[in-house]
């Protein structure tokens, strides 16, 4: 008699776990069909009973924005400085690990291009190019993490990648005059339709 009940209760829960799952798929379509508020409320449940009551993951309830991080750049550390340049192989340098960054942290985040940092640049240590900062990437083993086969020259041109920083070009270099030398901001983002980094300055 006891197996009897065991076997009835384990058969009930495994009823209840499927009744819920089609609920959750339920929910799931009729959040496509909607919009507004309602469609965020549902989302935020829908997302809440899925990954914490079932421990489930999905693509669906992954952010889908970040908030930009701004990082101040001076020659020296100071108040209200982040980070402190002397030349441009240092600027380089922290151009490619916020784009690293970038990479590293919304690969699997966002779902459309998201700003992640925004270099304000109080200095003007001297000239990055592409070339310059990739190369600074292949010597610091950065393009194990993030490749960039391909480069734009000084007079725009995209060209191969003398060096060995992968197979992929994961980056876009989109600076006005293809150097950053006297700008005062550069915005490193993560486009995901082209999944790359794009550099604009």
């Amino acid at each position: 008699m006891v197996e009897l009940l065991f076997k009835n209760r384990k058969g009930l829960e495994l009823n209840l776990i499927a009744y819920v799952i089609i609920t959750l798929v339920g929910v799931g379509v009729l959040l496509l069909l909607i919009g507004g508020p309602v469609k965020s409320f549902s989302k935020s449940t829908f997302c809440y009973f899925y990954q914490n009551i079932l421990g489930q993951t999905s693509d669906f309830c992954r952010p889908t924005t970040r908030s930009m991080q701004t990082i101040v750049i001076c020659d020296t550390i100071k108040e209200g400085c982040d980070e402190a340049v002397s030349d441009g192989e240092e600027l380089g340098r922290i151009i490619a690990k916020y784009a690293i960054l970038c990479w590293t942290n919304l690969r699997a985040v966002v779902r459309n291009e998201t700003a992640c940092y925004s270099l304000s640049l109080d200095t003007h240590p001297g000239k990055v190019t592409e070339y310059q900062m990739t190369n600074t990437m292949e010597r610091e083993h950065g393009c194990e993490l993030l490749e960039n086969s391909m480069v734009k020259d000084e007079q725009g041109n995209i060209v191969d990648y003398t060096g060995d920083c992968g197979i992929e070009d994961q980056i876009y270099w989109d600076v006005s005059g293809n150097v950053i030398q006297d700008q005062s901001l550069v915005l490193i983002k993560y486009d995901m339709v082209n999944k790359r980094i794009i550099i604009k300055a």
